[in-house]
C-alpha cells in the first residue's frame, strides 16, 4: 500500500509541517510534523552540518514526554512526591497549582496536548512503545495560525493583535511561555535583569542571582511569538496581545507551571538537571492544549554542569567562528528581522558559516541520541556510547575551546 505523502505548508530551519487536513473554525486539523536533522544557532537558519539521527531522536523524545505528560497516573505520582516542590517554593505552591482548576483536571485526566502520536514508515499511527524503528514524523491537531499585523503609527512600527480575541474558536496563542528554574550559562534573563534593576522584583525574586545560580521560586517569562524578531513582553502587554480572557490566561500561567515542574522532577529521576525551558499552547474548543514540541532544543538540561541542548553548538561557533559571530550580532544591532540576517550576513562575510569539524558533529550526533535514550529508556535510541561518554567529550571540546585565541 502506497505511503501518502501529504503536502508541505511550512518549511521551516529545523523541521517541516505537512497538512492531512486543514483546521476548520471550528474543529481542529491535522498536521505531520517532520523533524530533520538541521539545526539552527543565532536566529541564522538552517546550519551548513546536518546533525545525523536528530530528527527521529528529537521526535522520540517530543512523543515520549506527550505520552507520559497525557497520563493522570504520571500526574499522581509528581502529587505524591515532596522533593520537586520543596525545592521550588514549598507546599504553598504544590497546593495552588494543583488545587487550581488546571491542576484538579489534570490529576483526573492527565494533561490536554495536540500530539495524536508517532507516525510509522507505513504511514500508521503508533506510540514510542509501538515503533519497530525511529521515526522523525509525529502527529498532531492542528489549529489556525493568525497574524499580527504590522501598522504605522506617527512614524512608528508597531504590532496590532485585534485579530486574537475571546471569541475567536480556536488559534495558536500567540506566546512563547518561557519557564526559568535557575541561570545556566547563556541565560538572556541576567541581560535583562541587569538593564532594570526592578525586573527580579517583578518577577517575584529577592534580588538579582547570579549566573549558575538556581531560583528560589519558579518564574514565566512570555515572549512574542509571530513577529520576526522575538521581544519579551511585561505581563500586561502579554495578557493584551494574546486573545484570552483573564480566567483562560490564568490557566495559562498554570498549566506552564504545572509542565515545567512536571519536566523538572521527570529529568531528576534520570540524572539530569532542567534549567529553563519554552513552551506553546493551543486554544480549541477542548480548552488549552499544549502544543509544539519538547526536545533539548526546547529546553536547557545539564548533567555535570554541561549543558545537552543547543548550547555546546553555540559555543563552538562563539569560539570558532568568531566573525561569524560578529555579523550576527552587528546585523541584529541595525534591528533587521530575523528572516533578513541570514542574507546579510553572508553577504557580510562572503562566505556561509564554517562547517563543524567532524569529531565534535558526531559527538552532537550521539548527545541527541543518548538523552533520548536515557529519558525514554528505549532501545531504538541506544547507541555506540552512553552519556556519560559523550558528556567527557563534550567537557574535552569546552576546555580545549576556552585555549583558542580571540580574532
Amino acid at each position: 500500500m502506497a505511503v501518502p505523502v501529504h503536502p508541505i505548508v511550512y518549511r521551516g530551519s529545523v523541521k517541516n509541517v505537512r497538512m492531512v487536513r486543514p483546521p476548520r473554525k471550528r474543529n481542529p486539523g491535522l498536521y505531520v510534523f517532520e523533524f530533520t536533522d538541521d539545526y539552527s544557532v543565532f536566529d541564522f537558519g538552517k546550519m551548513p552540518d546536518p546533525i545525523r539521527g536528530k530528527g527521529s531522536a528529537l521526535a522520540g523524545l517530543s512523543a515520549y514526554l506527550f505520552e507520559e505528560l497525557a497520563k493522570s497516573a504520571s500526574w499522581k505520582k509528581l502529587a505524591r512526591r515532596s522533593d520537586p516542590w520543596e525545592r521550588f517554593g514549598g507546599n504553598k505552591l504544590k497546593k495552588r497549582l494543583l488545587g487550581s482548576p488546571a491542576g484538579k483536571e489534570i490529576l483526573a485526566r492527565g494533561l490536554k496536548t495536540h500530539y495524536e502520536g508517532l507516525l510509522d514508515r507505513q504511514g500508521r499511527r503508533r506510540s514510542l512503545a509501538e515503533l519497530e524503528e525511529p521515526t522523525n514524523r509525529i502527529l498532531v491537531k492542528a489549529v489556525p495560525v493568525l497574524s499580527p499585523a504590522s501598522v504605522c503609527v506617527d512614524g512608528r512600527d508597531l504590532w496590532d493583535y485585534s485579530a486574537f480575541h475571546p471569541s475567536v474558536e480556536q488559534f495558536l496563542i500567540p506566546l512563547e511561555n518561557v519557564f526559568r528554574f535557575g541561570l545556566p550559562l547563556g541565560s538572556s534573563l541576567l541581560d535583562r535583569m541587569g538593564q532594570n534593576a526592578a525586573y527580579a522584583k517583578e518577577l517575584g525574586l529577592e534580588g538579582i542571582p547570579a549566573e549558575g545560580q538556581w531560583l528560589s521560586r519558579p518564574v514565566v517569562e512570555f515572549s512574542t511569538k509571530l513577529e520576526p524578531s522575538d521581544r519579551y513582553l511585561p505581563v500586561e502587554m502579554a495578557f493584551s496581545f494574546c486573545g484570552l480572557d483573564g480566567k483562560q490566561f490564568q490557566e495559562l500561567l498554570d498549566r506552564t507551571l504545572l509542565v515545567a515542574i512536571f519536566l523538572f522532577a521527570l529529568f531528576e529521576e534520570r540524572g539530569l538537571e532542567l534549567w529553563d525551558g519554552k513552551l506553546e499552547f493551543v486554544k480549541t474548543g477542548d480548552g488549552i492544549l499544549l502544543a509544539d514540541t519538547i526536545t533539548p532544543d526546547e529546553l536547557r538540561i545539564t548533567c555535570r554542569r554541561t549543558q545537552i541542548s543547543k548550547e555546546p553548538l553555540r559555543q563552538y561557533y562563539k569560539h570558532h567562528d568568531k566573525e561569524f559571530l560578529g555579523a550576527i550580532q552587528g546585523i541584529k544591532r541595525e534591528g533587521l528581522s530575523s528572516g533578513s540576517v541570514r542574507k546579510r550576513v553572508v553577504e557580510r562575510l562572503g562566505r556561509s558559516p564554517q562547517k563543524l569539524v567532524e569529531e565534535f558533529r558526531w559527538t552532537v550526533e550521539q548527545m541527541y541520541r543518548a538523552v533520548t535514550h536515557r529519558l525514554t529508556g528505549s532501545e531504538l535510541f541506544a547507541g555506540p556510547v552512553g552519556l556519560e561518554e559523550i558528556l567527557d567529550s563534550l567537557e574535552r571540546f569546552q576546555e580545549s575551546s576556552m585555549s583558542v585565541p580571540a580574532v
